[in-house]
């Protein structure tokens, strides 16, 4: 069942989307993003996953938003202007066609919190109701990503842990770039002085 809240909180999510895509400050199309991910935070918790909805808030909204923020400041706060305004004109029905499969999809979807739908049975019901006798940890959120899918949740870590360093990685290539460039551009102003 589709709640009105959701409505609203999906029309929030597509104008901070547009907003972020068709916005030629760059911080402010990372404020975008970050309102973006907090939205999208607060659908999760409507759905009752406050696991994931904590994980959003914190690696989508915080995390990443602070690494976008670091690396404006360390390159450029303004893109490029775009060599053909025409191309944003081919996007628009491609994102809405993209829209209305989803929603199609979606029409297909069981009841929030309808006891029979698939997700509620099989075996979601096993790790509920074994979960404390199984791995000994009273709470289930934890024993389920730390127990019964630990390997899932290093591999998450684990790309987490990689997109961290190669936002790193990107940071510190181009502070040496810009260093070098500078050194060029004094060599070569001195150069042509000389002369």
């Amino acid at each position: 069942m589709i709640e009105a809240l959701d409505v609203v909180l999906f029309l929030v999510l597509i104008v901070a989307a547009v907003l972020a895509l068709i916005v030629r400050d760059l911080l402010t199309a990372v404020a975008m993003l970050t309102a973006y991910s907090l939205f999208v935070s607060l659908l999760f918790a409507g759905v009752s996953a406050v696991d994931v909805s904590l994980v959003e808030a914190a690696l989508g909204a915080g995390i990443t938003g602070l690494l976008l923020i670091a690396a404006i400041l360390a390159t450029t706060r303004h893109s490029d202007p775009h060599p053909d305004p025409r191309r944003r004109w081919v996007v628009l029905p491609l994102v809405g066609l993209f829209l209305a499969l989803m929603l199609y999809a979606a029409t297909g979807l069981p009841d929030r919190g309808d006891p029979e739908a698939p997700a509620q049975l099989g075996v979601s019901q096993v790790y509920i109701t074994r979960s404390l006798e199984d791995t000994e940890t009273p709470n289930v959120v934890t024993s389920l990503l730390a127990d019964y899918r630990s390997q899932d949740t290093l591999g998450e870590t684990l790309v987490i842990l990689t997109a961290a360093l190669s936002a790193a990685m990107v940071l510190v290539r181009r502070r040496d770039q810009d260093d070098h460039g500078e050194h060029r551009s004094q060599d070569h102003t001195e150069g042509g002085g000389a002369r």
